[in-house]
């Protein structure tokens, strides 16, 4: 798959996810996850912009992008990001990637080499073809690169770091705890043993 279908299957299947939530808020929480995949914010604005309703029309809103004033969005009172369209184009996207069912982690622009976690993670991420719907795919693809960003993180672990994820966590516990044991061994081994989380 090419750097742009990624980067567009990556962007449409967050977007489908957040029905109802057609608004800035939402584009920044995408550039926020697009940078753990490093993804930078100009290259998710111009995908969007290409992707609106006045171009590919992939997009039910619209987008007004100036680098310098900032970002406008039209939501023409859309209740829902992608139009049937755009579904059909992420359903295309999705099959050309169902070749490979991992996610891409992302590499540091100045180191290049795979952190000692992306084993973990990587376990962790083939659960997915064990997943019922797309939506907990792209859930679990979000928690993974939260989980990344902890593990690589030397900023103090705070309590509830992950709470956003507890009802994904809650519904797939089964699938879920196998994979994860090593990485909330990490974690607690931070914060319980770890003196450099002294205040």
């Amino acid at each position: 798959m090419e750097f742009e279908d990624r980067m567009r299957e990556f962007i449409l299947s967050f977007l489908e996810t957040q029905p109802n939530h057609v608004n800035l808020k939402t584009v920044q929480k995408l550039i926020d996850y697009g940078k753990n995949n490093n993804y930078r914010a100009p290259q998710i604005l111009n995908e969007l912009a290409k992707m609106d309703q006045k171009h590919e029309q992939v997009l039910t809103a619209t987008f007004d992008i100036d680098f310098v004033d900032g970002v406008k969005l039209f939501d023409n009172h859309a209740d829902k990001w992608l139009t049937d369209k755009g579904t059909a184009y992420l359903k295309e996207l999705k099959h050309q990637q169902s070749n490979s069912d991992t996610v891409d982690f992302p590499k540091e622009e100045a180191q290049l080499e795979t952190t000692q976690f992306d084993g973990y993670l990587t376990q962790l991420t083939a659960i997915r073809s064990t997943l019922k719907s797309q939506s907990e795919k792209v859930t679990l693809q979000e928690f993974a690169l939260e989980l990344r960003h902890l593990l690589t993180d030397t900023k103090k672990l705070d309590k509830g770091a992950l709470n956003k994820f507890k009802p994904f966590v809650d519904r797939n516990w089964n699938e879920l705890s196998t994979p994860m044991t090593p990485i909330l061994v990490e974690l607690s081994r931070r914060f319980l043993i770890e003196n450099s989380y002294d205040d």
